[in-house]
């Protein structure tokens, strides 16, 4: 081959490439799956997915989810963009095992990467499966967890009796929250999540096992109002939910403002997870006495970004932290930078 049409077949060739990657690069399609679609929280990361797609400009943010907390219907979910041939997922963990058995595997046989954001596969999982997941995006959910009980010695530093809200009993990010919660109260490490429930150390008690309201808000704000009914005959000092979801449906601010004195009185503690709009105003109101979150945006930001860096082979971190914001009725103007 004369040294001429060598030349002209390289940039042939360059020119193919480049073409076939526009090609590629212009029509990337990267679903988020959060646990609900319905939650404040989970909304906030659909609209950090939308923005990191319009601004690389060349890729479409798929947010879908059931609209309860529902390991089969997010198993679905998955199968059925896998089918439609997804170019990368990035999803919020409900129950680690069946996922990771079911629509993860048949994802990973396709070439399709996976990562998580906000609730990781558990650890166990993550051992039994190599190779299960490339990266997470989220926030440290055991210091989340850690941060709340934190808090509540700053309110009770001499101790007492708490009740600990969760969702649902086998969620991998859960588990580690109230796990943080139990550790910062006793003082104590924990083995394996949830640690174990609080019976006296550094004067704390739990009254009963978490109550779990299975990501149902209306369940949340049932068993926040039967707390506040009873906490004087029971002798309940504090509530911490290590989610947002008694903060999340209308009837919060109807239920807790005739206690408001109470709270003022720190008689009870009201402690809560999540620092969306609405949450903040309730600390201006004084109608709890602190929230501890993350930045969901930021997440759902992340993971597009991640997941193109992925898909166009470029260098990208298996981890990424995203800071928790602190929240109490002094700074609840100041504590969520945009």
């Amino acid at each position: 081959m004369s040294p001429v049409r060598c030349i002209i077949y390289c940039i042939f060739y360059c020119l193919l490439l480049s073409l076939s990657f526009t090609a590629i690069a212009e029509n990337l399609r990267f679903a988020l799956i959060p646990k609900e679609i319905n939650n404040p929280f989970f909304v906030a990361t659909g609209e950090g997915c939308r923005v990191a797609a319009a601004k690389l400009g060349n890729v479409e943010c798929i947010f879908r989810g059931s609209s309860n907390i529902d390991v089969r219907a997010q198993d679905k979910i998955i199968s059925d963009l896998i089918e439609e041939g997804v170019d990368g997922i990035a999803v919020s963990v409900s129950q680690s095992e069946f996922l990771a058995s079911h629509s993860i595997q048949k994802a990973i046989k396709r070439g399709i990467p996976i990562i998580t954001y906000d609730a990781d596969f558990d650890r166990e999982t993550l051992n039994k499966y190599q190779n299960l997941r490339l990266a997470y995006v989220g926030s440290n959910d055991f210091e989340l967890g850690k941060a709340l009980g934190k808090q509540l010695m700053l309110h009770r530093p001499d101790g007492g009796s708490v009740i600990i809200q969760s969702g649902r009993p086998d969620s991998p990010n859960l588990k580690l929250r109230v796990m943080g919660v139990r550790s910062a109260l006793s003082g104590k490490s924990y083995i394996l999540p949830p640690g174990e429930r609080l019976t006296g150390e550094n004067g704390w008690t739990e009254f009963s096992e978490p109550l779990y309201n299975l990501g149902q808000f209306d369940n949340a704000l049932r068993d926040l109002k039967t707390v506040l009914g009873s906490y004087k005959s029971r002798q309940i000092d504090a509530f911490i939910a290590v989610g947002g979801w008694p903060q999340f449906i209308d009837g919060y601010r109807e239920l807790v403002e005739p206690y408001k004195m109470s709270l003022e009185k720190k008689e009870i503690i009201l402690l809560i997870a999540d620092t969306a709009k609405i949450q903040l105003e309730y600390l201006r109101e004084n109608l709890a006495h602190g929230n501890i979150g993350q930045n969901p945006f930021e997440m759902g930001k992340q993971a597009i970004f991640t997941l193109h860096k992925i898909v166009t082979k470029q260098e990208y971190k298996k981890e990424i932290n995203i800071p928790l914001t602190y929240c109490t009725p002094e700074n609840y103007s100041t504590c969520v930078k945009e």
